[in-house]
């Protein structure tokens, strides 16, 4: 832990699905803060039409997989067979990457960025002769990916494989938090974590009690969500990871 932590003796709002929150936790306290896990964003299956099933039954007919979240690789593997054949894959991001790895695969493109716009400026130039791309995200996911790759005079598929919803029991959880002054840092790693976090804030009047909150996010469109809902933003990490995350905050002086 750094001498001089920020973090020491912070509360720290994480916002992560709950099973991304642990290692997200193990960070905080090295650092000398302490953890409140309240997750605002959940996941659940979708689903999906016949056109849809029929697509993962065989997407070797695509020259491009693109999977955008550690998520996305889950609940694609879920549902295609073990030994299915797959073309080439594309991810955003390390984490992404890790979780393909752990399906027995390896990516053959990694941005060096961890935004869909850098995805788009680094990927399509690989693609040639009106290449079929399926990219495979969540409801809340934006679609630049896809029309950028339709512009460019190639073929691009999206399938749509889970639901991001809000966790049962979060907004009580995080209402009492707030009320409480149990919270000294809110931390956002994506818009819907965002979104579903200003959702109960307005539904309970919680503007003046966060007031006084450092607010942290991973990467500028999770911030950029944040700003545009009025919340003002004073560490982005870089890099656009926990790891990166929990540095930045602990080298940040108010």
């Amino acid at each position: 832990m750094s001498a001089h932590s920020f973090l020491t003796g912070k509360k720290v709002l994480l916002t992560r699905e709950e099973r991304d929150n642990a290692g997200f936790a193990d960070l905080i306290r090295e650092a000398g803060g302490e953890p409140v896990s309240i997750p605002m964003i959940g996941f659940r299956h979708r689903t999906l039409d016949e056109k849809e099933k029929e697509i993962l039954t065989n997407p070797q007919q695509y020259d491009w997989l693109v999977l955008t979240s550690k998520n996305g690789v889950d609940f694609f593997f879920r549902q295609v067979e073990k030994e299915i054949g797959l073309p080439d894959i594309a991810v955003i991001g390390t984490k992404t990457k890790e979780a393909l790895e752990q399906y027995g695969h390896v990516p053959q493109f990694v941005p060096s960025q961890f935004v869909a716009e850098c995805f788009v400026e680094e990927f399509i130039p690989k693609l040639t002769n009106s290449a079929k791309v399926l990219v495979v995200k969540g409801n809340l996911a934006r679609d630049l990916i896809a029309e950028s790759v339709r512009e460019e005079g190639h073929n691009c598929d999206e399938i749509i494989l889970y639901e991001n919803v809000m966790p049962e029991g979060s907004e009580e959880k995080l209402c009492e938090a707030i009320k409480n002054e149990q919270i000294d840092v809110l931390t956002f790693a994506s818009s819907s974590a965002v979104r579903h976090f200003m959702q109960v804030v307005e539904k309970h009047a919680l503007h003046s009690l966060i007031s006084q909150c450092v607010i942290a996010c991973i990467g500028p469109i999770a911030q950029k969500t944040a700003e545009q809902h009025g919340l003002h933003v004073q560490i982005c990490a870089q890099p656009y990871t926990i790891e990166g995350l929990v540095a930045s905050l602990i080298d940040y002086r108010e």
